[in-house]
């Protein structure tokens, strides 16, 4: 079992779950959580009278394996428990230095805190583990889905399947599937893919089933030149094995976008059952030979084993930042526009452009829908959007922006419009419905920007701002 490398930060001090602790009047810290940020941080309330704190770590939980003390944060080492005062009342913290093989129990493991002062520590507080499920996805009545913006971690429709990708510099770069045997059972280290060559982004995307995992790269475009291409790596389980079945390069450039022109991709999006993949991508010419950008979606259809490129499908913007993909492969939304923020305060208009896949395989626009996307790229905010479709493609849901005054009429989203209460922080969520070939607005709602949402599979419920919103027939119901 990995668990050297797991708690490569872990003390051999003991102070396991059954020791007596030392005498101190110190109350175990109030509302102490494992939350979660790439894997775990720790935040809880400030202990009166505490001078320091200590963390002490389960790696399997339940399991047979008893409980150790993690080492202090070592500053020539960078490994071990670090935390800081957040505000006057709340800490937050994290493990440093953990190698990356000890996953498995990082996932699994179960933590407990306690303050301490010159007399000694305190009392413990309850054991806490890192929720990854809730943490990346919401249970609705329909099922689980996932919460937007997107996570680097990517979870199967059973939750039984987790996977993710951990970038570096270098060709080391690899991702990293796990398995469980019930929502019940300890993750289990799958397989951890590696190609030698490439460096892995953290964009991924993973089959409803658990079965096919794609994965977005740079590789060197030839062993004589510097530059990189754009490739997506596909992998499909067998059992409980994990092998590469395809290497797909992006396609060649539209011929508007003057050599040289290069792919970056910039989001994945896989079908249920995994035989669709869609790539949104910007084409654009190199700093110092003019600049030209252009966005598109890529898409790629799986016969047996055998991956093939189906479209690229051009926006007329200059980038896809954004897209959303039906779970029947059929339906794929990007977004043609939006305002961003950069040095340049440059604004496209913000439009959702609906594709539709026929029977034969060929794409067609279906729909151009105003609303008010926002990108900041720039590092004074934060804020951007983000969509969904239902698993039907029939109802669409942007994290959109309101900006009256500053933007064509259609986009303007008025108090007159919003259900469930004003605007607020000038965000809001624009839920879209099809009827036939026709879309149109459902329903505004708004809660600010949120940085976890998530739309129902059926389109019949939305987790936006704390709050469960729902749908009959076509009216969106207030919490």
């Amino acid at each position: 079992m990995a668990l050297g490398a797991l708690l490569g930060a872990l003390a051999g001090c003991g102070g396991g779950s059954s020791d007596t602790p030392p005498p101190s009047t110190l109350a175990a810290p109030a509302n102490f959580s494992v939350n979660f940020a790439y894997l775990e941080y720790f935040q809880w309330s400030a202990t009166p009278g505490a001078t320091r704190y200590e963390l002490h770590a389960d790696p399997d939980g339940s399991g047979p394996l008893g409980e150790v003390k993690l080492s202090d944060y070592n500053d020539t080492s960078r490994t071990g428990f670090q935390y800081q005062s957040y505000d006057a009342q709340t800490f937050t913290g994290n493990v440093a230095g953990t190698d990356v093989l000890s996953l498995t129990a990082r996932l699994n493991t179960t933590y407990r805190l306690r303050a301490c002062d010159a007399n000694g520590c305190g009392d413990f507080t309850a054991p806490r583990s890192l929720d990854v499920v809730n943490s990346i996805s919401h249970e609705f009545p329909s099922g689980r889905t996932a919460l937007h913006p997107s996570t680097p971690f990517k979870l199967s429709k059973d939750g039984l399947t987790l996977a993710f990708a951990i970038p570096r510099a270098d060709a080391d770069s690899a991702a990293y599937v796990f398995g469980r045997a019930s929502s019940t059972q300890p993750w289990q280290q799958q397989a951890v893919l590696r190609t030698g060559r490439a460096y892995f982004a953290d964009r991924i995307a993973l089959s409803a089933d658990g079965a096919t995992l794609a994965v977005q790269a740079r590789e060197p475009a030839s062993s004589a030149s510097d530059d990189t291409q754009n490739v997506v790596y596909i992998y499909q389980r067998n059992g409980s094995d994990w092998l590469q079945q395809g290497a797909l390069a992006a396609p060649s450039a539209p011929s508007t976008c003057p050599q040289p022109c290069r792919a970056t991709g910039l989001d994945l999006a896989l079908s249920a059952e995994g035989n669709l993949l869609a790539t949104s991508l910007m084409f654009a010419t190199p700093a110092g030979v003019g600049f030209t950008s252009i966005g598109a979606v890529a898409t790629y259809a799986r016969t047996g084993a055998i991956w093939s490129p189906q479209a690229l499908l051009e926006t007329g913007g200059k980038s896809a930042e954004l897209m959303a993909l039906s779970s029947d492969g059929k339906t794929l939304a990007v977004n043609q526009g939006a305002f961003y923020r950069d040095a340049q305060q440059t604004q496209t208009t913000p439009l959702a452009l609906v594709f539709t896949q026929q029977d034969n395989g060929t794409w067609s626009q279906q729909a151009r829908i105003p609303v008010g996307i926002v990108y900041v790229v720039d590092i004074a905010a934060g804020s951007y959007s983000t969509m969904k479709l239902s698993s039907d493609g029939n109802t669409l849901a942007v994290l959109a922006r309101n900006a009256p005054g500053n933007q064509p009429p259609e986009l303007d989203v008025l108090a007159t419009d919003l259900s469930c209460g004003p605007m607020v922080g000038g965000m809001y969520m624009a839920l879209f419905a099809r009827n036939g070939t026709t879309w149109q607005r459902q329903a505004a709602i708004s809660r600010g920007y949120s940085t976890s949402w998530a739309l129902a599979s059926d389109g019949n419920g939305l987790f936006y701002g704390n709050s469960v919103f729902s749908r009959s027939n076509g009216a969106w119901a207030c919490p």
